[in-house]
């Protein structure tokens, strides 16, 4: 399933009929050069641009930064590596599937999932929702607040100085418009490359297909470039809400 653009943007662009089962390409095949273009997108971007094409990371090992403390407890943040993320939810020993994710933090003995209801952690339901919560999400900043994070578990302290694994899904729900420009541009360029197809005709003052290919395939990656879509950075870098942000563990 295609998410980025259609068929018919791409043979909207290159000004043909659009594309069916009877036609060279066919429909479904320029589907499959669809997917090999948003493939490459995520991997030039390290992000996905539509909830369809949600990215799973698996335990990532993450700091807890305490932003406040008093004698028994403090209030953390955790900066995940990628956001937007997908919501999370709890359920009773859950799965995956359920929850979208894990919250496994050290409690001092052990890795409690605070996505198990289970462990009786109240989760709010969003970044204003934190009364008597014991955490909530910023899914459009890719943190997540803890509050009453004991101070025992900073004196015995985590193994290997984790303090918590986390697993997620992340995405941006709707995708940009400049992205879908970019994955028109790049399966326009792998059919335009295919000289057997004749579906770029060539006149006395046109660039052959080849040029073409090339071209197209130049323009994807400009867009990409002066949208600073390439290897996106992450807020680690600057403060959020007046504090310092957390680290992924190397």
């Amino acid at each position: 399933m295609v998410s980025y653009c259609t068929h018919g943007d791409v043979s909207a662009f290159l000004q043909l009929a659009d594309f069916s089962g009877s036609t060279t390409p066919t429909a479904t095949q320029v589907e499959s050069f669809i997917e090999l273009a948003e493939g490459r997108i995520e991997q030039l971007t390290n992000h996905a641009w539509s909830t369809a094409n949600a990215i799973s990371v698996t335990d990532e090992r993450v700091r807890i930064q305490r932003v406040r403390s008093n004698v028994i407890n403090s209030r953390g943040r955790i900066q995940l590596g990628h956001y937007p993320i997908i919501a999370f939810s709890q359920h009773a020993s859950p799965s995956l599937g359920q929850t979208n994710g894990n919250v496994k933090v050290w409690n001092g003995s052990k890795y409690q999932d605070y996505l198990d209801s289970d462990e009786s952690k109240d989760m709010g339901s969003n970044v204003t929702d934190v009364v008597s919560k014991d955490f909530w999400t910023d899914g459009e900043r890719g943190t997540i607040y803890i509050n009453n994070y004991s101070t025992f578990n900073m004196v015995n302290s985590s193994p290997a100085g984790v303090d918590a694994y986390v697993t997620y899904k992340y995405a941006t729900a709707t995708t940009p418009k400049d992205i879908k420009q970019a994955c028109i541009y790049f399966t326009a360029s792998m059919i335009a490359m295919n000289d057997d197809l004749n579906l770029m005709q060539e006149g006395d003052d046109s660039m052959d297909n080849a040029s073409k290919s090339q071209k197209f395939e130049e323009m994807a990656m400009k867009i990409l470039k002066e949208n600073r879509r390439l290897e996106r950075d992450l807020t680690m870098a600057r403060g959020v809400g007046g504090f310092g942000t957390g680290m992924v563990v190397p």
